[in-house]
This record gives structure tokens, C-alpha cells and sequence, in this order.
């Protein structure tokens, strides 16, 4: 009956069709962070990911075995970046607490003025700032939220920047035997506050931009040696915004200091590998690669993920 449940749901999946939110706010947190995590398709609702725990589900965080430090690094095309620090740790008997950080950019960008004429380079950024405090609220199920401060810069007279917050809400079930469940809303109430007054002088104006709200559920499932991984978003955004995306993807470890991964985001494909290795004490450190196709025109891209344990 359990292995049913997995089965049904990617059945389920399978049949939902996928659009694109990427011209919404905020898309710099949709795109993924940890390199196991995008190996294996960014589906990672249910699951416990040590590079960035908070960021998939902040109610992950009780579950937890150690301390943990991540840097990561998006090598991405067209000019792009995306980088990422965070600490989480478990806060026994049943609590969890994580912080971090995320910032996205774009440089070279070939600025001139009405006549054409080149004024120089310009870039912009946006960064989240984390913070997240889990517990469990029974044995095997937790509850968790992320509170996140955001930043964005636009090259406009200089640098216009814009501040918002948002929230997530994250539930797991850590129940069964091989199984695992998750539910996250996220990005709730997110939104940028632009005050374009000093650029638009009598038209300008303050307004909202407003983040798609995410609801993610997702499972995890450990028959054996390969774990497999999968969820379902659902995004809304105003009256009239709304999209799909399914992800999926497996882990197979061949020896228990390497792992192979494979997954899909959106039918976008991926691999990757991790490798646990001894830094300071043994198996305390542990470094994975992702490697994503893309959209065509888009370009490859490399994602290295780099996890201290203490």
C-alpha cells in the first residue's frame, strides 16, 4: 500500500501542464539553490537537504543530525550569477534554527543613452536574507517558517533599489518506514515596494510587486540503495496568474561516500554527483555538482555545492 503512494503521485504529475512564472517577482528564488537538490530536479518538499535545509522546508530543520555550513556557487550563462551561504542546526529536544543568505545578479550590461551612445556597464542584484525556526509538534512531524528580507537593485540614476519581506510555512512527516511527506506555501504576502517619485518626478508613484504564491507538495521515497524524489507546485499571483511545475528526480549511492543523480525540472533534464570526504574529523565535509541543460538559447549550467559538518 506505501509503495502505491509514490507511485500515484507521480501518476498525477505526469498529467499536469507546465507554464513558466519567470516574468513574475521574485524568480531568483524560484530557480534553486543546492546542487544535490537541482540534480534531482529541485523537487524538495519532503526532503532534508544539508546545503540549505530552510531553503526547501523550514520545518526539515528538527530533523537534522548536525551542525551544518554550506557556500554554493550558479555558474550560469548569459552573464548571470547566483550564490548562497547559509548555517542550520538542529535545537534539541525537537526545535531547529537556520539562517542564510541568497543573492542573484546580472553584469555586462551594455548601457546607452536616447542617442545610442554608450554610458558604460551596468548591472543589477537582488538579494533574501533567511531566517527560520522549526519544531516538532509530534514524533516524526514538524512545522516550520522562514521569515525573508529582500533587496533588489536596478542600474537606474545610479541605483533605484526596492525592500520587501515574505513567508513560508513548511509541514513534514517523518511517519513511515520508507516514505516521507512534505507541504510548504511559500512566498506568502512577498512583494518588492518600488517608489518611482525621484525617477519619474509628477508620474512617479509607489507600488507592489508582487511574488507568485507558491503551495509545493512533495514526497520522498527510500526503497533500498536510491532514493527517489518528486513534487507538485502550484502558483498563483493576482487574479489571473497562475502556473504548474512538476519535479522529479533519484539518488543512487554505489558506495556510501559517492552518490549519482538524475531529475527533471519541468521536463528540463539534470545530472549531478556528490562525494563525502574527511576535512577535519571523518566524513565532515562533502562537496556535490549539478549539471542543467537548460532552455534552448539558454545556454549550460554548472552548480557546485560545498557542505561543512561539526
Amino acid at each position: 500500500m506505501r509503495a502505491k503512494i509514490p507511485i500515484a503521485l507521480v501518476l498525477f504529475m505526469t498529467c499536469v501542464y507546465p507554464k513558466g512564472v519567470g516574468g513574475y517577482a521574485g524568480s531568483f528564488l524560484r530557480i534553486g539553490t543546492t546542487a544535490r537538490s537541482m540534480a534531482m530536479g529541485g523537487g524538495f518538499s519532503a526532503a532534508v537537504d544539508n546545503g540549505f535545509a530552510a531553503y526547501h522546508n523550514p520545518a526539515s530543520l528538527p530533523f537534522l543530525e548536525k551542525r551544518h555550513v554550506s557556500v554554493l556557487h550558479h555558474f550560469l550563462p548569459l552573464d548571470r550569477h547566483l550564490v548562497s551561504a547559509s548555517f542550520a542546526t538542529s535545537l534539541p529536544p525537537t526545535g531547529g534554527l537556520g539562517i542564510g543568505l541568497v543573492n542573484a545578479g546580472v553584469g555586462s550590461i551594455d548601457g546607452r543613452d536616447l542617442a545610442g551612445h554608450q554610458t558604460g556597464t551596468l548591472s543589477a542584484d537582488e538579494y533574501a536574507i533567511y531566517f527560520c525556526f522549526s519544531n516538532r509538534i509530534l514524533e516524526g512531524v514538524s512545522l516550520g517558517v522562514n521569515v525573508k528580507l529582500l533587496y533588489h537593485v536596478l542600474p537606474v540614476d545610479g541605483g533605484h533599489s526596492s525592500k520587501g519581506t515574505a513567508v513560508d510555512v513548511g509541514i513534514m512527516v517523518r511517519r513511515f518506514k520508507n516514505l516521507d511527506l512534505g507541504l510548504v506555501i511559500q512566498d506568502l504576502y512577498g512583494a518588492y515596494v518600488w517608489n518611482t517619485s525621484d525617477i519619474f518626478e509628477e508620474k512617479g508613484r509607489s507600488y507592489e510587486d508582487p511574488f507568485p504564491t507558491q503551495v509545493r507538495l512533495g514526497f520522498v521515497y527510500r526503497p533500498g540503495r536510491f532514493n527517489v524524489t518528486g513534487d507538485y507546485t502550484y502558483f498563483s499571483v493576482g487574479k489571473t496568474g497562475r502556473a504548474h511545475r512538476i519535479r522529479m528526480g533519484g539518488e543512487f549511492k554505489p558506495m556510501p561516500q559517492v552518490a549519482l543523480r538524475a531529475g527533471a525540472n519541468n521536463f528540463s533534464p539534470a545530472v549531478g554527483a556528490g562525494l563525502n570526504y574527511s576535512l577535519l574529523k571523518r566524513n565532515d565535509a562533502h562537496v556535490d555538482y549539478a549539471f542543467i541543460l537548460g532552455r534552448r538559447g539558454e545556454g549550460f549550467s554548472h552548480i557546485f555545492t560545498y557542505v561543512f559538518t561539526f
